[in-house]
């Protein structure tokens, strides 16, 4: 082998044996420093999800190891609690979606080595939100309250005051948390200065993340009322002029309304932006009446912070520098501008309020704001929900007003805002006659027409909708009923039959200009049941697959006229007045005008007698949604005479009275459209027992 050839071997030689010697050394220092621990742990902290059924925990030792809980609870079971070496601890967690946060430690031992591990698991979001940002006292001083949001329990937080007026401190006390109401009492003030504080509410929960709220209680300063006289509600409404109230005067009275109460009256659409809706209305009404109860007024404070007014107070309201607006047809006044210091005096009603009883044909003005009692009342149409509107359209729309007629054949609207909770529980309406209590309301409604009548009543809770459940247990009967829209065309329905069969009694009813059997335009359609009762064919809720009947085409050129749908029945052996219930709406450019006839005859030119008339507002377009649009149905109410009652044949129509239509832009001024729809979701013909 030649020197050349030797080195070439050589070289070659040495890239083999270094990795060789290499991986040699790496085994021994490998060897020298192989992991070795008397205890280790993956995580000190372990977090779950609130569904998470179980979790692993590993250990680390070279020895035995154990594990045990720092604390008791039923939501985790260690399947096991102890091992040699490395080893993992299993861990059975129940379901925690329903609660807050939770978590434990669990001290892990070994040898002369402890640790920890904190084992936590997701639940609810904590919420602490206090709606108002202030709160305001009188004087004197006693018990307020503000609207509370929270699932954190009060004693699980830090409860702090910071009192700004210096020198003033420990005029807070006495907080708690009741039916969905922050309450606190407040010492009355001995200084004749105003004074304030700050309560901050905080939580932290077992994930370490802080949920805090806080609100500014101001008491007022003493005022010398001394000079002010004491005015009745009926000089406020006839003597005083509308504007500032410069007069040095006092109203005295009950108050029916309640701060927090979500059914206090009708808010309001943002000015600015159509679509968002303001919800101060509420927030700064309340109703006062006279020691009597024959008498009320609507008094708007100045802020929501200045509504501390509770149900059954005995108060006594200062009326200089307030403004007062002045209303007729009906009569009544609303006081604005009223703040806590305008408040004299206040105290708790002794013994349960009771609301004066009348017919809706008893009531007059002087009875607006007063706590009222509606005897022998029903639900108009008694199904689905108190609040059968599209919930999607909350953001824009705050009320749903529910026809309801009593035993002597009045109607009147039932106002509830979607705030309440009781709005959707889960049952379909009472469909007996009872009593309604609740506020006497005077309200417009563009989304309904306007004038939606001289009265209505708001309930204060559910309690005041006192009305039997089962229609045997109430004052009406039905004649005839389409709740549903059967064709039963495969049963071989004719002309003659009429393939609208109603769900009781016997009856016809169908659409001028068109044959009986004509659903190719609109026709029958899917409605929606906005309590989720009503099962479909396919096992889905809250769709009714037959609920509603359209139709288009509703001016007739050749006579110039409006169609109408035509209800035919019997009246015979009836003694008492019948009544006409109806819900619907029409697409924009389709008739919103109605007039109900009815007549002996189903000859169009025969004598046709005018029983009321009504409008039906335009359905709700999600991309341009109008203030006089509605997203659900109208519901209508009309009553007969009773030359109308004791008819072998009966026959009703709801006919176009006109071409005033709505458009995309405004509920009138739209030009009419043919293949606009009308859609009906309800029909019935009742009479009293």
């Amino acid at each position: 082998m030649n020197m050349h050839s030797f080195r070439k071997y050589f070289s070659l030689l040495l890239l083999l044996t270094v990795p060789v010697l290499a991986w040699l050394s790496g085994c021994r220092k490998m060897e020298q420093y192989k992991f070795s621990t008397e205890l280790a742990i993956d995580s000190r902290t372990v977090r779950v999800a609130a569904d998470a059924k179980s979790t692993r925990l590993i250990v680390y030792a070279n020895g035995g190891w154990t594990m045990e809980p720092l604390g008791q609870g039923e939501w985790f079971t260690l399947r096991n609690s102890s091992g040699d070496g490395k080893g993992e601890v299993l861990v059975d967690l129940t379901n925690n979606a329903a609660n807050l946060p939770r978590a434990v430690k669990l001290l892990v031992k070994a040898g002369s080595k402890t640790d920890t591990i904190s084992l936590q698991q997701r639940g609810l979001t904590p919420t602490i939100n206090i709606t108002d940002v202030t709160a305001n006292s009188i004087a004197n001083g006693g018990t307020i309250k503000t609207p509370i949001t929270t699932n954190v329990p009060l004693s699980l937080m830090n409860v702090t005051y910071r009192y700004i007026t210096e020198g003033q401190v420990d005029w807070l006390s006495d907080l708690k948390i009741e039916n969905g109401f922050l309450f606190m009492k407040v010492a009355g003030n001995p200084t004749a200065a105003a004074r304030s504080g700050v309560l901050k509410l905080e939580y932290l929960d077992a994930l370490g993340t802080i949920t805090r709220d806080s609100i500014t209680i101001n008491q007022q300063l003493r005022l010398d009322y001394s000079n002010a006289v004491n005015k009745d509600l009926s000089y406020i409404k006839t003597a005083l002029p509308a504007g500032e109230i410069t007069e040095d005067i006092y109203i005295e009275g009950i108050v029916i309304s309640d701060k927090g109460n979500p059914n206090l009256a009708k808010n309001l659409n943002d000015p600015a932006n159509k679509h968002a809706l303001l919800k101060t209305e509420n927030t700064l009404a309340v109703y006062v009446q006279s020691i009597d109860g024959t008498n009320g007024v609507y008094i708007k404070t100045k802020t929501g912070g200045d509504n501390i007014f509770n149900f059954n107070e005995h108060v006594k309201i200062w009326l200089k520098g307030a403004t007062l607006e002045k209303y007729s047809n009906p009569n009544y006044v609303i006081v604005k501008n009223i703040e806590s210091l305008n408040i004299m005096e206040k105290t708790e009603g002794t013994g349960i309020l009771q609301p004066r009883e009348k017919f809706m044909n008893e009531l007059i003005d002087n009875d607006l704001f007063t706590y009222i009692k509606l005897k022998s009342v029903e639900f108009s149409i008694p199904t689905g929900a108190f609040t059968n509107i599209n919930e999607g359209y909350t953001a824009r729309m705050d009320c749903y007003p529910a026809s309801i007629r009593d035993i002597n054949g009045s109607s009147m609207y039932l106002l509830m805002n979607l705030d309440v909770k009781y709005r959707r529980d889960g049952k379909q309406v009472p469909q007996g006659s009872g009593d309604i209590t609740g506020v006497l309301v005077h309200e417009e409604m563009d989304r309904y027409g306007g004038n939606i009548g001289k009265y209505s009543i708001r309930p204060l809770k559910r309690e005041d909708i006192a009305l039997n459940e089962s229609r045997s247990a109430g004052f009406s009967n039905v004649l005839v009923e389409w709740n549903k829209f059967r064709t039963e065309l495969s049963t071989g329905a004719t002309e003659a039959s009429n393939p609208l069969s109603p769900e009781i009694g016997s009856g016809k009813l169908w659409r001028s200009g068109k044959t009986a059997l004509d659903f190719t335009t609109n026709g029958i359609y899917a409605s929606t049941d906005y309590n989720a009762l009503i099962q479909d064919p396919t096992g889905a809720k809250g769709s009714v697959t037959n609920g509603g009947w359209g139709s288009k085409n509703w001016w007739n050129t050749t006579t110039n006229k409006g169609e109408y749908w035509g209800i035919e029945l019997s009246t015979a052996g009836i003694t008492t007045p019948i009544s006409l219930q109806l819900e619907g709406n029409s697409d924009p450019g389709g008739p919103r005008n109605f007039v109900v006839e009815w007549s002996e005859s189903n000859d169009d030119n025969g004598v046709w007698h005018t029983a009321g008339t009504f409008t039906f507002e335009d359905v709700a377009n999600w991309t341009n949604t109008l203030l006089t649009q509605v997203a659900g149905y109208k519901a209508v109410n009309i009553d007969f005479p009773v030359e109308a009652s004791g008819l072998n044949k009966l026959v009703i129509r709801v006919r176009m009275a006109n071409k005033t239509v709505g458009s995309a832009t405004a509920n009138t001024g739209g030009a009419y459209v043919a293949s606009a729809g009308c859609r009906l979701g309800y029909i019935s013909v009742k009479y009293n027992k």
